[in-house]
């Protein structure tokens, strides 16, 4: 059992030690904290392909040549994946800033402290290489920026210039900066999204997280309702949540059809550090990265001024506090 231990763990080290100097800017796929065994079960978990074909593409991205299934193989992708170092090919290549282990609150001097740039300009960049769109400076904006230097995820401008984030159109780009933003409280992510999904449809501030809430911190039930749009249209609710499993395919379909149309789309999502959250996903940045709205961020503002991408705050698609991953969403279509 040492033996094999020892043999797993000098691969994993030679696997990180090869993938170092050539993956330096490569995004990885969210470290994977479940308790099962399988690299199949543990992608799904973070809302990724399982399949064995994908298996096979991530396997080669990772320095694992001639892919079989075998069970040293998937070993060496779990072990990675457990340490957040398994690298997606499908996540767009970037480079991070080092992280920032000082005290002040200022994003300015946490980026001298790094050896970065930290003029106002810069900053603009930065703030868009990460999702946060018309950056003025504001403390919301800039302490968004702080909490990802301080996890070593904030994104380096590129160099021609730094991703475009921008809502999907329609409604969504008309009522983004024009609704504001409000945090949940303690477990009510999927009340509070669903409250700032339909103020965004109307383009006012016509519903609080209580609006939303059944009993507790529970969402009501919301399917079939509609609502009157801010351009003269009636939206429908489709709601597919709580005890809805659905599949990871269907997700994403529905979350395309809705950047499609301008929409707003409340997704499930997890992260390291919470396996069931709720956000409202606005539209996708030029890296392809989709744009989100996270109700558990600090903040205030308008929706606009919290708008990030999915990458840089660590989440995946799906429920992953379950024993099969839940795929829900709660969607508008116009009638």
């Amino acid at each position: 059992m040492l033996k094999r231990f020892a043999a797993l763990a000098a691969a994993l080290c030679l696997t990180l030690t090869a993938l170092t100097a050539s993956a330096g800017a490569a995004a990885y796929f969210p470290r994977y904290a479940g308790g099962s065994g399988s690299i199949a079960v543990a992608l799904e978990t973070l809302g990724a392909d399982p399949s064995y074909a994908n298996r096979a593409r991530i396997a080669a991205a990772n320095g694992i040549s001639g892919y079989r299934g075998t069970a040293g193989q998937n070993s060496r992708m779990l072990e990675l994946l457990r340490a957040g170092a398994l690298i997606n090919p499908d996540a767009p290549d970037r480079s991070y800033f080092p992280a920032y282990t000082g005290g002040s609150p200022s994003i300015a001097a946490a980026l001298s402290a790094v050896g970065a740039e930290s003029g106002f300009s810069y900053r603009a960049e930065i703030a868009a290489a990460n999702g946060v769109t018309a950056y003025r400076g504001t403390a919301a904006q800039n302490t968004a920026l702080l909490e990802l230097l301080r996890r070593g995820a904030l994104v380096k401008p590129g160099p021609s210039g730094p991703a475009a984030p921008a809502p999907s159109g329609g409604l969504t780009a008309a009522n983004l900066g024009r609704v504001s933003f409000f945090r949940q409280d303690k477990n009510t992510c999927k009340a509070t999204s669903a409250a700032m999904a339909v103020n965004l449809l109307m383009g006012a501030g016509r519903y609080a997280t209580r609006d939303m809430i059944y009993t507790g911190v529970l969402c009501r039930n919301m399917d079939g309702e509609r609502y009157a749009g801010s351009d003269g249209n009636t939206y429908q609710v489709t709601y597919k949540t709580d005890g809805y499993v659905g599949s990871l395919s269907e997700l994403k379909g529905a979350v395309d059809a809705a950047l499609s149309g301008g929409l707003p789309i409340v997704a499930a999502v997890n992260s390291a550090a919470s396996p069931h959250h709720w956000v409202v996903i606005v539209g996708r940045d030029s890296r392809g990265d989709y744009l989100i709205v996270d109700p558990a961020r600090s903040g205030s503002g308008t929706m606009a001024d919290q708008v990030r991408s999915m990458t840089s705050a660590g989440y995946a698609f799906g429920l992953a506090d379950y024993a099969q991953p839940h795929y829900g969403y709660i969607s508008f279509q116009r009638r």
